[in-house]
């Protein structure tokens, strides 16, 4: 599995390194964006799969019929339909900002040898994948490591701490998203499982502040509310270097892009994120909210939100919807 897991991150850098100049130089027209995401958008509109995330009692109450896509270019070219401007919770997606501004506070070389890179092989919020791991290390975009990863946050207290995740998120985006109280609420009425992983973790020295505030912070991430557009114009961040699309300001540096996106091809979409690379060939994240953010370096990022998820935890229609798109594109990052 780790060698497997270290081969896909070595072709996504080596990809980086000798593919960039080629990326970004692969340019769409506003108009063909505008007509692929109609059509694709209207053959994807009734089809149904999956279903709502009913261990978080909020996610269960949701729409299961709301559908939305927003593509944001690293020009700020911005194309959205359906229902994309209905905020829903980011859930898991907010890992890899979380994890970037991790580490901008600490550096790689910390966040790494405290939560390890490499996929462990099982479900995203497991307590067995902790207590087998070689020194117990994890993955940034699973549970366990993400608790880990907000626990590194710097800041004078807790509320210090996420005021400056929810400020970053805001300043990647359009300075909009905001907590969803309710969301919030159900979250922490049902998060036992992710105290015992914060616990056990600490219990390993594996945490890098009060476990429980740190689980707290977490749960707050996942809570944000966003759209389509918002996310993608996140997205359209990473895939534009750091840089914000429309405002132009460095939000994130480039170095710490690479590290988050090579993530994404990890781990994106937990245990099925081999077969995505395999079939898709695009750095993606998923969040049981609905939500899918599919990053194409250099190019553009992808939003999708339709709430019904696999038995993975993914999307099942913003998967399709990805695919089509890659395919329809030539996006896999190994096309040659």
């Amino acid at each position: 599995m780790h060698k497997k897991t270290f081969s896909l991150g070595l072709i996504f850098f080596l990809l980086l390194a000798f593919t960039g100049e080629s990326l970004a130089t692969n340019k769409f027209s506003p108009n063909d964006i505008k007509q692929v995401v109609s059509d694709i958008y209207q053959k994807y509109k009734n089809i149904k799969g999956g279903k709502n995330a009913d261990y978080i009692p909020e996610l269960s109450k949701v729409n299961p019929l709301l559908f939305g896509i927003t593509i944001v270019t690293v020009d700020g070219d911005i194309e959205s339909i359906g229902d994309s401007a209905i905020p829903f919770a980011i859930e898991s997606i907010s890992k890899p900002f979380v994890y970037a501004l991790a580490l901008h506070d600490n550096g790689e070389k910390i966040i790494s040898e405290k939560i390890g890179l490499n996929a462990t092989g099982h479900s995203f919020n497991s307590l067995i994948a902790i207590a087998e791991s070689p020194n117990h290390l994890q993955n940034p975009l699973v549970n366990a490591g993400a608790i880990q990863v907000t626990s590194f946050i710097k800041g004078k207290n807790n509320i210090d701490k996420w005021n400056r995740v929810l400020k970053f998120i805001r300043k990647l985006s359009d300075g909009k998203p905001y907590l969803g109280e309710t969301v919030y609420r159900s979250e922490v009425a049902s998060n036992q499982h992710n105290r015992a992983i914060a616990a056990l973790l600490h219990a390993y020295d594996r945490m890098g502040s009060d476990p429980l505030d740190a689980v707290d912070r977490y749960t707050m991430a996942c809570s944000i509310m966003v759209t389509t557009k918002q996310l993608a114009l996140m997205g359209a961040t990473f895939a534009n270097n750091g840089v914000h699309p429309i405002t132009h300001h460095r939000v994130i540096s480039s170095h710490y892009v690479k590290d988050v996106l090579s993530q994404m091809v990890i781990n994106g979409l937990y245990e099925t994120s081999g077969a995505w690379f395999w079939t898709v060939g695009i750095p993606a994240k998923s969040g049981v909210g609905g939500g899918i953010l599919a990053i194409i370096p250099n190019q553009m990022a992808i939003v999708v939100f339709s709430p019904p998820l696999d038995e993975a935890g993914n999307s099942v229609r913003a998967q399709q919807v990805i695919t089509e798109l890659s395919q329809h594109w030539n996006l896999h990052l190994l096309h040659s």
